[in-house]
């Protein structure tokens, strides 16, 4: 008995180490990159913890960094083969992830479903594409926030023009230049508030309306193939020449009187944009105009066009191609978009079809036109050169408006440019 007393003791150890052992072998962890924004850290930090406490042999790490950031953090981490398994991204830069092999597949599974379009109709129509989670057939990621551009106007400057707000709000791109010539202001010929504004300095606030038109104009602006398709065709010209108008032809834009559009809007030095989401109502707040004296209002749209709205922009996220656990990782980011109520009350949209829509109306101001603006919104273009294409198109109509070109030679001088990027 002696003898086999020292024998069992040390199988007990043995087994308990055994058993340590496999313990941590089964510990799964999923490193998360997001960017930081109050009051939605708390929500995503929230996420994880209620995602361990429901699966213990899971740990998920959520590290937060400043917007702008995040797209060359998530870079480096892969690139250095670094802990980090899940990630949010937003559609202007996912396209990189996508079309370089970096992301994941949606696994089905992992969401309790069968089939990928399964999982896809667990949102809205549209709202994987529009957010940036869809690449050259394939989906790779959920959305995480869906927003979009919708028109704004200030209703004091229509009632000085003598227009009224509830009859003249314009339907068109014909009348929104009729509307906007009138409440364009001059002094001594010199224009001191433009009728419309957009920072043509920087590329992707015109890219982005010029976007929209050319899909109204029923061009595929979406897809790299279909942009330099379109080039060639007299509906992009007529779509580029209508944006290019405004300031060369038009006379209710001049560039040089500032250059943020959304500012230039909040002090009434300007009467119309076309880059402002639900978010604009609380940046309206830090400037001189009442929010009493303007209101959102749908894109205009050309008169034998597509009914497309501004465009539709957002966050996916993604799993990471060399995540070791890619079905856990699913089933974490399927977890954290499984609460679009949470958001809602804060006015931050996620179009998961489990959302209650009487919720939407509450939370999201003037929603009778954000809402309309979302299903019919253009998706934007998926590529992984977007800012390259971006710059391209800023170019071409900063070659219009401020040196002269015509816009037949722009677009053509933007096409042969488009080619060379993504040969």
């Amino acid at each position: 008995m002696r003898k086999v007393l020292p024998f069992l003791i040390v199988l007990f150890m043995l087994v308990s180490i055994s058993i340590v052992w496999a313990g941590k072998a089964e510990k799964i962890r999923i490193i998360h990159y997001h960017w930081t924004q109050p009051p939605y850290d708390e929500i995503n930090v929230g996420a994880a913890k209620s995602f361990m406490a429901k699966y213990p042999n899971v740990e998920v790490k959520v590290l937060l960094y400043p917007d702008p950031d995040l797209p060359t953090k998530v870079r480096t981490a892969i690139a250095a083969g670094g802990d980090i398994d899940t990630f949010a991204m937003w559609n202007g830069q996912s396209g990189w992830f996508m079309g370089n092999g970096l992301c994941a597949e949606i696994i089905p599974s992992a969401f309790g479903k069968k089939t990928v379009q399964e999982v896809v109709n667990m949102w809205e129509k549209g709202a994987i594409k529009k957010t940036g989670g869809f690449y050259n057939g394939k989906y790779y990621g959920i959305p995480h926030e869906m927003s979009n551009y919708v028109a704004w106007i200030n209703t004091a400057h229509m009632k000085e023009a003598g227009l009224d707000p509830k009859t003249d709000i314009p339907k068109t791109w014909e009348e929104f230049v009729d509307v906007c010539k009138k409440m364009t202001v001059r002094k001594g010929g010199v224009i001191v508030r433009n009728g419309f504004a957009i920072n043509l300095k920087a590329s992707v606030f015109p890219f982005l309306v010029l976007h929209s038109l050319m899909e109204q104009k029923g061009l595929d602006w979406s897809t790299e193939k279909g942009l330099l398709a379109s080039l060639d065709t007299k509906e992009a010209l007529e779509a580029f020449t209508t944006f290019t108008n405004f300031a060369t032809k038009d006379g209710i834009f001049d560039p040089g009187l500032f250059d943020d559009e959304r500012e230039g809007f909040g002090n009434g030095l300007c009467s119309t944009f076309l880059t402002g989401g639900t978010w604009y109502w609380g940046v309206l707040d830090h400037y001189s105009v009442p929010r009493k004296d303007v209101t959102p209002m749908k894109y205009p749209r050309f008169k034998d066009g597509e009914d497309i709205g501004g465009p539709v922009y957002g966050y996916c996220v993604f799993v990471a191609k060399q995540c070791k656990h890619k079905e856990w990782a699913w089933k974490w980011l399927n977890w954290l978009e499984s609460q679009p109520e949470a958001y809602i009350v804060h006015g931050y949209y996620q179009p998961r079809k489990t959302l209650d829509p009487s919720l939407v109306d509450k939370y999201v101001p003037n929603n009778d036109i954000f809402g309309y603006e979302r299903k019919h919104g253009a998706a934007l273009l998926s590529s992984p050169k977007f800012n390259e294409i971006q710059d391209a198109v800023g170019e071409a109509i900063r070659r219009v408006v401020f040196r002269g070109m015509s816009n037949k030679e722009a677009l053509r001088f933007l096409k042969e440019e488009l080619e060379s990027i993504l040969e």
